[in-house]
């Protein structure tokens, strides 16, 4: 399912990342945190966004915005993805596997980092992909997939 292309983040597309992560991130957060306060995630978001907008992408599919990807080089050996976040009506789909598999291909010469909620069942997609357990946190767990 190769269709989605991803481009360079724009002013413009603001609004929509946050719709994104909020729909991809607010139950765990509201396990682990016990609320989600919009004012103060729209203030940690916007805080966020002015360090990772240079690194972020919005996944395209057939000229429609599905989500987005943030990712970056940590140093010359590790690579650490950020974010993949994908609208409810495109997950399950294979994008997110695909998008992985991409990142997975262009730094192969590298260490690939990334952590996600703990309750969060990817982490068997990443397992199946390679990654193994690099640590944890009290609400994520951290993975590697090694050179």
């Amino acid at each position: 399912m190769e269709n989605y292309i991803l481009r360079k983040y724009e002013n413009s597309d603001y609004e929509f990342v946050y719709e994104v992560k909020k729909n991809a991130y607010k139950k765990y957060v509201e396990q682990c945190w016990g609320k989600w306060d919009d004012i103060d995630q729209k203030n940690r978001f916007k805080e966020s966004m002015e360090k990772t907008f240079d690194r972020t992408y919005i996944i395209m599919f057939n000229d429609e915005k599905i989500g987005f990807y943030q990712g970056q080089l940590v140093n010359e050996r590790t690579y650490y993805i950020e974010n993949i976040c994908i609208i409810p009506e495109y997950q399950g789909k294979g994008i997110g596997t695909e998008i992985l598999k991409s990142i997975l291909n262009e730094y192969s010469d590298k260490n690939i980092e990334i952590q996600y909620f703990k309750q969060n069942p990817v982490g068997n997609l990443y397992k199946k992909l390679g990654f193994e357990p690099n640590g944890e946190t009290e609400f994520h767990y951290q993975m590697i997939k090694r050179t």
